[in-house]
């Protein structure tokens, strides 16, 4: 039992040094960005995943693999695209652990708010990754994912400020930024380790910080 403590505590101090590594390295070139400012897909299913490793609540609890589900809105083709890849850049990493455990993605479809609160349940989501809509609309996700306490994610690093998301990654000066917003992560009953808030952005809803280079 001890041993396998050492290890987990090596193997987290050498993802800390991964992730501080990716935060604060060189600017990302504009031709490897999408045309919106995000993160190339690679980069960011990267820094999600290395960023939940220091989920507290995940590493505390009692199951073999983690589940993630892939939020869209069936009103928008961009939100089904943007879910559709960001799935298959996460098949990717499958031989990647999150504190020790496997992870499995599963696609939803947002519909109604009861409706996706069973998906939640039936499925036993853990994180869910939320793909641009509508403002509305994911405010009424994240009465869910709050009463429900799952962490809430998304590419889309306003969406940290202006509608609550827990985290998102995103650029800040052309380089790739971990945003997180302490406020809905306690709503959300998530609770990450000071490693960790020392390499992210902590942010505010409805702080002026994080800036959207996209339209909606």
């Amino acid at each position: 039992m001890n041993k396998n403590r050492e290890l987990n505590t090596i193997y987290k101090s050498l993802l800390y040094i991964l992730l501080a590594a990716l935060i604060t390295g060189g600017m990302i070139p504009p031709s490897a960005s999408a045309d919106n400012g995000n993160v190339p897909p690679e980069l960011q299913a990267k820094l999600f995943l290395t960023a939940l490793t220091y989920d507290k609540n995940l590493e505390k609890k009692d199951t073999a693999e983690l589940n993630i589900g892939l939020l869209y809105f069936p009103e928008s083709a961009q939100s089904r695209e943007e879910i559709l890849n960001f799935s298959r850049t996460l098949e990717g990493f499958k031989d990647k652990k999150i504190s020790g455990r496997s992870f499995h993605t599963v696609i939803l479809t947002y519909e109604d708010n009861g409706g996706l609160k069973k998906k939640i349940v039936d499925e036993h989501i853990d994180v869910l990754f939320i793909a641009r809509g509508v403002k509305q609309l994911v405010h009424e996700v994240l009465k869910v994912t709050q009463s429900e306490k799952i962490l809430s994610c998304s590419s889309k690093a306003a969406y940290v400020t202006t509608c609550g998301v827990t985290m998102a990654v995103g650029l800040k000066e052309n380089k790739p930024k971990i945003y997180l917003n302490l406020s809905s992560a306690k709503r959300e009953g998530v609770d990450f380790s000071a490693k960790f808030l020392r390499v992210a952005e902590i942010v505010e809803k409805e702080e002026s910080e994080v800036r959207s280079q996209e339209s909606e």
